[in-house]
């Protein structure tokens, strides 16, 4: 009686755990490629897959309580594990709103970010790194110079850019997304966006370092 009892916990737990880190994938026009091979709506997507969308694709998906909206022309490469969260983000854009219990990271070929309980919009080309930190924080770093940093607090779209040849952060108008995109991601993991999230906390917004 023990044993069936305890089989029978380890299978539900070792279920729950599975389930909790399978992706599944919302919205998709092709092509898409992951880990290579062409893909479609219900293809399968989990930890540690390389995702590459064609001119005309998009993808959006769901993965351990985090959403990514990735745009066409983007590549990245899923986080090995939720627990020691790095995401690689080669260039495109991606729009993110990530569970806020444990810090994560982002790593481009210009910048590393620290993230903290964030809702942001990336987008990477080959002259600037766009980062909209929508809510919460992050640390933008230069991966030339780690010295050149900004530590950024967002309650209502702070956007930072850090120009690849002079290395220099600047601000610009926002692109790319909209207010209520973020509300739309939340939704898929049964969340919402914190409530001072609105325009009127937009004097809230903060930029710091040298």
């Amino acid at each position: 009686m023990f044993k069936t009892i305890l089989f029978t916990l380890i299978l539900f737990y070792t279920s729950s755990a599975f389930a909790a880190g399978d992706g599944y994938i919302y919205d998709f026009k092709g092509p898409v490629l992951i880990n290579g091979k062409l893909a479609n709506k219900n293809s399968p997507v989990t930890f540690g897959d390389e995702i590459i969308t064609g001119s005309r694709g998009r993808i959006g998906l769901r993965l351990a309580g985090n959403v990514y909206r990735v745009g066409n022309r983007s590549h990245l490469t899923l986080p090995k594990t939720e627990k020691n969260f790095t995401l690689n983000f080669f260039f495109g854009s991606v729009l993110a709103v990530f569970r806020s219990d444990t810090p994560k990271t982002i790593r481009t070929h210009t910048s590393v970010l620290g993230v903290r309980g964030t809702g942001l919009y990336l987008n990477v080309d080959s002259e600037q790194t766009f980062l909209c930190t929508c809510y919460g924080d992050i640390e933008f770093k230069d991966k030339e110079n780690e010295e050149n940093v900004r530590h950024i607090h967002g309650e209502y779209h702070n956007i930072v850019v850090l120009n690849h040849q002079t290395r220099a952060f600047s601000s610009q108008a926002m692109k790319g997304h909209k207010t209520s995109d973020l509300f739309e991601l939340e939704a898929l993991v049964n969340r919402t966006p914190p409530p001072t999230f609105t325009i009127e906390h937009e004097k809230n917004n903060q930029v710091s370092g040298d």
